[in-house]
């Protein structure tokens, strides 16, 4: 619905206050209107009055009729008739014509508008639904104003309250609180925070504001602005500068138990005080945050949060932790800085934690020379679910025992090492040979600690072996001429309370051909469940002969007695039928020593 304003009558008042009101507005200069023209230059209202329209128009002759359209997306909202209206400034040929009474919100709402002009003039020029070059912006001018509660922060007064007030003039012209209004308080440091006036136009809001450091102190500049809208200009308060002091603070620790072992409950306590005006006072009724730096891996454990209490006292329980440094600060603040450094006083306390230690995967057993052998895993024990990435204690100070019984007393036989050790996920591997007393007995594993790790014992373990022998081990024949056949045999017997047949294993043929001093490994022969073995060789040569077993984890290696073939057969022949089966050095002292 287009609604037209009634007639009004204009009094020498109200076009007194037109023409200052327009008196203030900067009239752009036009070129004249070409003949026939009749040219729109401009719309516009004053800010504290905006609903005072003017229309600024210019024709080849004096201009007799003047009618105004103020639209919204092409639809129009409010006709102002020409006797609405009154030049306020030029002449009828080229001037600025203003409305009467200025436009209200019962007639238009708040908002940007587009503005279209009918025209004629004394010469029959005319122009219809001329569009104005500019929007016709019938919105406020606000002012906006900022006051704050302190204008400085410290560490116990952390926060501010700004108010102020969001105003504007209104289409009338009358000065009035804009309600319901956002307002955006923002920082030089780039912080910002919302607010929302009230029916008053006033608005409050308490920050904890950071504040910009500089070789002056903490301070910051903070504004109140309101953003533009169809209905509202923008607009910013004047800054307003706050201030910031920054207090020193120390902290005192102290441990109730220095060195523990791993599981001791160990108390952490200590002061907080800081410095305001000079004078030293409790950090009382705040958060005091501890924190412990890993020895072993070097990461950092915590913060843990504690409060001190009125006389900036605190205390607390420690996790369990390996060796760790543990200190205590405030939580970082804008306002306070550490003087520890100043005053020596110590905000950090090492705890060494003696970690429990364990021997798991024991594995104890002799070998065929008689030795005892001993591998192993050791670990953290107890501590190994807290710590699992928590490096083990390195494989030196492990010892193996030996004992007749499971109860002792328990006699050290040698060192263990890593050499040769399993792998262990979590733990240290270690292995070792030592010389036994006996051929039966328990043996364990003593650890005898280090310098952050507990003396720990393993569980004793049994082992046993047995004595072995070759026995009725003979060649026959002994002397052979051309192309003959010799045949070995023998039996294996170990010992258990008696010499008892050794059955279903392995046993080894050597040979040392004549002229020679390389044994060699002919061939191997499987005994009988009665521990019997035979075998034969055609056309042998010259050499020694010998029978060997092994041994085993649970029986003791031995040889045979050595017999002598004499035989036509060449040497060559049997090292062909040797191949590359010849002992080393070191073999052959074993097979000679077991002999």
């Amino acid at each position: 619905m287009i609604r037209l304003r009634p007639r009004r009558a204009a009094s020498v008042a109200v076009l007194a206050v037109a023409a200052a009101a327009t008196a203030a507005v900067v009239v752009p200069v036009a070129a004249s209107a070409s003949a026939g023209t009749i040219v729109i230059d401009s719309v516009s209202s004053p800010p504290d009055e905006p609903g005072l329209l003017s229309i600024q128009a210019e024709a080849p002759s004096n201009i007799t009729t003047l009618t105004v359209t103020i639209d919204s997306d092409n639809r129009p909202l409010l006709t102002i008739p020409f006797y609405d209206l009154n030049r306020t400034s030029g002449s009828a040929q080229n001037g600025i014509w203003t409305v009467d009474t200025p436009i209200d919100t019962s007639e238009l709402s708040l908002g940007t508008y587009q503005v279209t002009v009918d025209a004629t003039d004394a010469g029959g020029d005319s122009v219809t639904a001329a569009s104005a070059p500019d929007d016709f912006f019938f919105g406020l001018h606000p002012s906006v104003t900022i006051a704050a509660s302190t204008t400085t922060l410290s560490y116990s007064q952390q926060s501010v309250t700004f108010s102020g007030q969001v105003t504007a003039d209104s289409p009338a012209g009358s000065l009035e609180g804009v309600v319901d209004q956002p307002v955006l308080i923002t920082d030089s440091a780039g912080g910002s925070w919302s607010a929302t006036t009230d029916n008053n136009g006033n608005y409050s809001l308490k920050i904890t504001p950071n504040l910009a450091g500089g070789t002056g102190g903490l301070a910051g500049s903070f504004s109140a602005s309101v953003s533009s809208s169809p209905a509202i200009a923008e607009a910013s308060s004047p800054e307003f500068e706050l201030t910031g002091d920054i207090d020193p603070v120390q902290v005192t620790v102290a441990l109730s138990k220095s060195v523990v072992d791993f599981g001791t409950k160990v108390a952490l306590s200590g002061t907080a005080l800081y410095q305001s005006a000079g004078v030293w006072l409790p950090f009382a009724n705040s958060t005091v945050d501890i924190s412990g730096k890993d020895h072993y891996s070097g990461r950092t454990v915590g913060p843990i949060a504690t409060t001190t209490d009125s006389t900036g006292s605190f205390k607390v329980v420690l996790p369990a932790r390996p060796t760790a440094t543990w200190t205590a600060n405030p939580p970082p603040s804008q306002f306070l800085t550490s003087s520890g450094s100043q005053t020596g006083l110590p905000n950090s306390a090492t705890l060494t934690v003696i970690l429990p230690t364990k021997t798991t995967r024991l594995h104890v057993a002799y070998n065929p020379a008689g030795r005892i052998t001993a591998s192993g895993c050791l670990g953290l024990g107890s501590a190994v679910a807290s710590f699992p990435r928590l490096t083990p204690p390195a494989y030196a100070d492990l010892y193996l025992q030996y004992s007749p019984t499971s109860r002792g007393p328990w006699r050290t036989l040698g060192p263990l090492a890593g050499r040769g050790a399993p792998k262990c996920q979590g733990g240290t591997g270690f292995s070792g040979t030592a010389g036994s007393r006996a051929l039966s007995g328990h043996y364990r594993v003593n650890f005898t600690g280090q310098l952050l790790y507990q003396r720990s014992v393993s569980s004793a373990e049994h082992a046993a072996t047995a004595p072995t022998r070759i026995t009725n081990f003979s060649i026959t024949p002994r002397a052979v001429s051309g192309h003959g056949r010799i045949r070995l045999s023998g039996q294996l017997q170990q010992k258990a309370g008696g010499w008892k047949r050794l059955g279903s294993v392995r046993v080894t043929i050597y040979v040392e051909p004549a002229g020679g001093t390389t044994w060699y490994w002919f061939r191997h022969v499987k005994t009988s469940s009665s521990g019997k073995f035979r075998s034969s060789f055609a056309d042998p040569s010259s050499g020694h002969w010998a029978v060997g077993y092994a041994g085993n984890s649970t029986h003791l290696e031995s040889l045979s007695r050595t017999l002598y073939v004499s035989a036509s057969g060449t040497t060559a022949n049997l090292r062909q039928a040797l191949g590359t089966h010849a002992l080393s050095g070191r073999a052959t002292r074993a097979l000679l020593a077991a002999g």
